[in-house]
This record gives C-alpha cells, sequence and structure tokens, in this order.
C-alpha cells in the first residue's frame, strides 16, 4: 500500500508540513503569520523531505488542507501539492480543516474555524465526519465559540496524520483538490 505521502496544511497562520514513511513520520509546524505561507512551503517541505530521506519523485500520495480557512492559505496549499501531484505522478487527498479538528472524536463534536471578524466556519461532525458546516456571523458567534472545539485534541500535525493515515487505508482519493471555500472571498463581497 501506499506509504511515502506528504501533507501540508497552509489554511491558519501556521504551516503544517508531514512526511509519512511507512510507520514513520516526520513533521514540521511552524507559525508564519498571516502571510509566510508563500516563502515558507516548500523549503520546509524540502527539509521535511530531507529528513525522511526522500525527493519529491519517491512521494505515492500528497495531500493538501482544502479549507476552510484563509482564502490565500488555501490558494498557495491546493496549488503547490496539485502542482507536485502533476509533476510526480502521485494520488491526491482532500483533508478538511474540520477533520483535523473532529480526529480522535467518536462523538458529536462542533468543531469550529476562525473566519476572521469574529465569524467562524462551523460543522457538526459525528465520529471524525462532517454532516453539516455552515458560516457564524460574529452576532451569532458567542453562543457557538463556548461549545465548538476550536482545535484538535492533539498537535495539528498528529491529527494531520492520523487522517491522512485513515484515507490512505480507505483508499480516499480524489482526482482533483478543490479548495473549500465556505463564502466569497472579502473582496468578492465588497465588489457586489
Amino acid at each position: 500500500m501506499i506509504l511515502n505521502c506528504l501533507a501540508i496544511d497552509t489554511t491558519s497562520t501556521k504551516l503544517t508540513a508531514v512526511v509519512i514513511k511507512d510507520d514513520t513520520t516526520f513533521c514540521r509546524e511552524i507559525e508564519v503569520g498571516k502571510s509566510g505561507h508563500s516563502g515558507l512551503l516548500m523549503p520546509t517541505v524540502d527539509s521535511v523531505l530531507k529528513e525522511a530521506g526522500l525527493s519529491a519523485n519517491d512521494l505515492n500520495a500528497v495531500c493538501a488542507v482544502v479549507g476552510p480557512g484563509s482564502f490565500t492559505g488555501i490558494r498557495i496549499g491546493v496549488s503547490a501539492i496539485t502542482a507536485l501531484a502533476f509533476a510526480t505522478g502521485a494520488k491526491r487527498i482532500a483533508v478538511t480543516s474540520f477533520e483535523l479538528i473532529a480526529y480522535n472524536n467518536c462523538a458529536d463534536v462542533t468543531a469550529a474555524v476562525d473566519a476572521g471578524h469574529g465569524n467562524y466556519y462551523t460543522a457538526h461532525c459525528v465520529n471524525g465526519e462532517v454532516v453539516e458546516a455552515s458560516f457564524v456571523s460574529a452576532a451569532e458567534a458567542s453562543d457557538i465559540v463556548g461549545k465548538a472545539k476550536l482545535s484538535p485534541d492533539c498537535s495539528y500535525s498528529k491529527a494531520l496524520e492520523g487522517v491522512v493515515r485513515k484515507k490512505i487505508a480507505d483508499e480516499s482519493f480524489v482526482d482533483v483538490l478543490v479548495p473549500y471555500y465556505m463564502r466569497k472571498s472579502q473582496a468578492e463581497r465588497e465588489n457586489d
């Protein structure tokens, strides 16, 4: 079965890169702020691949967290992983931010992702799977945020590894990585 996989998350202010090589995992989590992904993504990927003793051509699968989250971050991650998949022939895996937050929860949980300006993207998840997702405005957020999970119970890299390993085992591959935007970007909303 496939087990040379690169997975990245660029949807938040943290850059996460995980390389799975058989039963071993190599990780990097770097706080990059709102605009640091583009300059640090490929050097970080290169560093974690070298630590694993792999090159991009050794990858059998690649994964991007497709959102929701930062619009620019989503585009950077999806574009980079799509390019790597195209160049190497690696299979593609899509993971949502909600799946990471709901990772290892065996019951109902409401996962929430910061949408900026006091707003949130939320999802009702059961056994780690998204059942229903919605956008919650700042005016409505006070009821949701106190009850919602905002991060996984473990590190993002551990959650990303766990979700990716499950998707590999289930052969949950996609032909195209599609960004998961739950609303229009700020520029699009301002032009409406």
